[in-house]
């Protein structure tokens, strides 16, 4: 007489098919992990650029011109064509997020014509400091962007 149940290949394939399904599931949240931290970082880089664009903007071309030119020394934590790290200084009049310390800038200004026409090329560059988690969760390790501000005709 046969007793139902289950015999030991049979226990041992339905073992390997949800260790198979279990390794799927990490596989996967490590990837969404992954992918959820990159562009986290990639945001917070694309935001560290864009700022001083934004402040340089709001300046204008006669007072870029100035600081290109030496006249005028440019506002405090902006520094012209020295890679500055990003420190998190919980006093400082500009606030950024704790995790802005992993990211060095660059901004470089250089004046720009063509004919009539001339400009302040605005560049930011944006890295991870070296032996930063970032470069393990950012795929990108440099994040740059440009801006031109136009000479107001006359």
């Amino acid at each position: 007489m046969k007793k139902p149940g289950f015999t030991l290949i049979e226990i041992i394939f339905a073992m390997a098919i949800l260790a198979v399904a279990a390794l799927s599931m990490f596989m996967l949240n490590r990837s969404s992990n992954q992918q959820a931290m990159d562009s986290y970082y990639e945001f917070l880089a694309f935001s560290l650029a864009r700022e001083p664009i934004e402040v340089f903007r709001g300046f204008g071309y006669d007072s870029l011109r100035m600081i290109v030119d030496g006249n005028v020394s440019p506002p405090a934590g902006y520094k012209i064509n020295s890679m500055q790290n990003l420190d998190f200084n919980p006093f400082a009049p500009i606030q950024y997020p704790a995790e802005a310390a992993m990211f060095k800038r660059l901004i470089e200004l250089k004046p720009v014509s063509h004919g009539n026409l001339n400009a302040i090329q605005i560049r930011v560059t944006v890295a991870a400091r070296s032996s930063s988690r970032i470069e393990v969760w950012m795929r990108k390790r440099t994040v740059s962007l440009e801006s031109l501000i136009l000479e107001r005709p006359r």
